[in-house]
């Protein structure tokens, strides 16, 4: 029995692996929009199609890509970089940076991640009220690598994506004083992380940009939501809602 549970692994994994290669050349002019669902499962990167439907309107629930689309869609005529912080393996970014090329969209991505998990900051998280999740420990979210993404970048030829990483302290000052940002989406679950984020990117944001949040008023991470109202305390813009699948994401849009 567990001879065929190994041949048959083992046959999954080749066939994965064929996939991997062969299915970005065979589907790089189809729009990423009408990619069938199982590719997800194969590279790991967000489908439109593959999103399942919530049974009601939530907030929880990873982000979702056709409302990543759909904002970036909103942004397209306007100057500026795209930035999306909190990478992880980069299943949203290296679907934006697909979605881009497919549109004639000439912007520059910039991905950050600590391709290291959570730092200390995770205690502050950890004593905020907030269902049980099990990434919520120190060194969560720490199953990725720089290297796994750069494959994926490498896969599909997206050459214009930067990786830029390390803690946000830290990687922030990395990035040149004169760049901008059109959209920014932030997925980075924790208080520290979400107040650096905003820090950096809100000042760099141009007029009608967009900030996409992704655990704002998601119950295992009531840090999002502390980190956002404080520092939109003494600011002109309000969060907005954007539903899809019955996934309800906030934004804010730069006055």
């Amino acid at each position: 029995m567990n001879s065929e549970k190994e041949r048959s692994s083992l046959l999954n994994r080749a066939g994965k692996t064929l996939l991997r290669h062969i299915t970005p050349q065979i589907y790089a002019q189809r729009s990423i929009r009408e990619w069938p669902a199982w590719l997800e499962k194969v590279h790991e990167v967000s489908v439109p199609r593959a999103v399942i439907p919530q049974p009601e309107v939530t907030s929880s629930g990873g982000a979702n890509i056709n409302i990543v689309l759909r904002l970036l869609d909103q942004t397209r005529s306007l100057p500026g970089a795209i930035a999306d912080c909190g990478v992880f393996r980069g299943a949203s970014l290296v679907a934006i940076g697909i979605y881009l090329r497919q549109n004639g969209i000439e912007k520059t991505i910039y991905g950050f991640d600590s391709f290291a998990g959570f730092d200390e900051s995770i205690n502050f998280d950890m004593g905020l009220s907030g269902v049980h999740e099990k990434e919520k420990v120190l060194g969560g979210f720490s199953n990725t690598s720089i290297e796994l993404v750069l494959a994926k970048v490498r896969a599909f030829k997206l050459n214009k994506i930067r990786l830029v990483p390390g803690y946000f302290k830290d990687a922030f000052p990395k990035v040149p004083a004169d760049v901008q940002f059109c959209f920014a989406h932030l997925d980075v679950n924790l208080y520290t992380s979400y107040k650096e984020c905003m820090e950096f990117c809100y000042p760099r944001l141009v007029k009608g940009g967009i900030i996409l949040l992704d655990e704002y008023n998601d119950p295992p991470w009531p840090g999002c939501k502390e980190a956002l109202d404080e520092f939109l305390a003494d600011k002109p813009e309000k969060l907005q809602a954007a539903v899809s699948e019955n996934y309800q994401k906030f934004y804010m849009v730069k006055q």
